[in-house]
C-alpha cells in the first residue's frame, strides 16, 4: 500500500520562514536602539532604515520557496510595522524563549541584552530549520538552494548587528543539534525520502560553511 501524507500548502511554509524573520526584526530594532526601554524602540523605524536589506532576504526567501508575490505579501501586511504595532516584553517573552520570568525587567540593560542574544540565538535557528525544510520539498533544488539558505540567514545576522559569517556558523550548529536528531533517528515518523533529503542538505550546508 502506497503510503500517503497531507499536502504541504504553500502559505505554512512561508509562515514558518516569516515567524522567526518578525521575531529577528524586533529583536534586531532592540539591538540597534543600544538596548535602550522597549517605549523607546520603534520597529517602523528600524524597518524603514533597513528596507533594503530587508528586501534583500525576502527576495532570497522567495527564491527558496518558489513563493508566489500573492505569498510574499503576507509578511508585510502582518508584520506589524505598517500599524504601528510596538515591541512588547510579551513578544520578546515569546521570540526569547522565556530565558527571563514574567514580567521581565527590560529596562534593565542586562536582562534586555540576555533576551536579545537568547532570541537572536533562537530564531536564527529557527529561520535555518524553516528555510531548509522548505528547500527540500520547494525552489532550486539541492544545487543551489543550500547557498541561499546561508545567504538569508547571513542576511538576518547582519540585521541583529552580528558578524554575518559567525551567525551562519552558529545557526547551523544550533540547528544541527536541536533540529536534525529528532526528524533522523530511525525511529522517527518522518518518511525515509525526507530523511535522505534532509541528510542531503545538512551535508551541503556543512560543505559550504567549511569551505567558508
Amino acid at each position: 500500500m502506497t503510503e500517503r501524507h497531507a499536502p504541504i500548502s504553500e502559505t505554512g511554509l512561508a509562515y514558518d520562514v516569516f515567524a522567526p524573520l518578525w521575531g529577528i526584526l524586533e529583536l534586531a530594532a532592540v539591538t540597534a536602539s543600544g538596548m535602550r526601554p522597549l517605549r523607546d524602540v520603534s520597529l517602523a523605524d528600524f524597518v524603514g532604515a533597513h528596507r533594503g536589506e530587508v528586501d534583500g532576504i525576502l527576495e532570497t526567501v522567495r527564491g527558496i520557496g518558489d513563493f508566489s508575490a500573492d505569498t510574499m505579501s503576507i509578511f508585510e501586511r502582518q508584520g506589524g510595522w505598517n500599524d504601528g504595532r510596538e515591541v512588547t516584553p510579551e513578544y520578546l517573552m515569546m521570540y526569547s524563549g522565556c530565558i527571563e520570568g514574567y514580567p521581565p525587567d527590560t529596562d534593565d540593560p542586562v536582562v534586555l541584552r540576555r533576551m536579545v542574544r537568547m532570541g537572536g540565538d533562537l530564531q536564527t535557528a529557527a529561520l535555518m530549520n524553516a528555510l531548509v525544510g522548505t528547500a527540500t520539498v520547494r525552489g532550486p533544488g539541492l544545487a543551489e538552494a543550500p547557498g541561499l539558505v546561508l545567504e538569508a540567514v547571513r542576511g538576518a545576522g547582519a540585521l541583529l548587528g552580528g558578524d554575518g559569517e559567525q551567525v551562519v556558523r552558529d545557526a547551523f550548529r544550533m540547528w544541527r543539534v536541536a533540529h536534525l536528531p529528532g526528524v533522523l533517528r530511525p525511529d522517527a515518523p518522518a518518511p525515509p525520502a525526507v530523511k535522505d533529503r534532509l541528510r542531503a542538505y545538512a551535508h551541503a550546508l556543512e560543505s559550504l560553511i567549511d569551505d567558508d
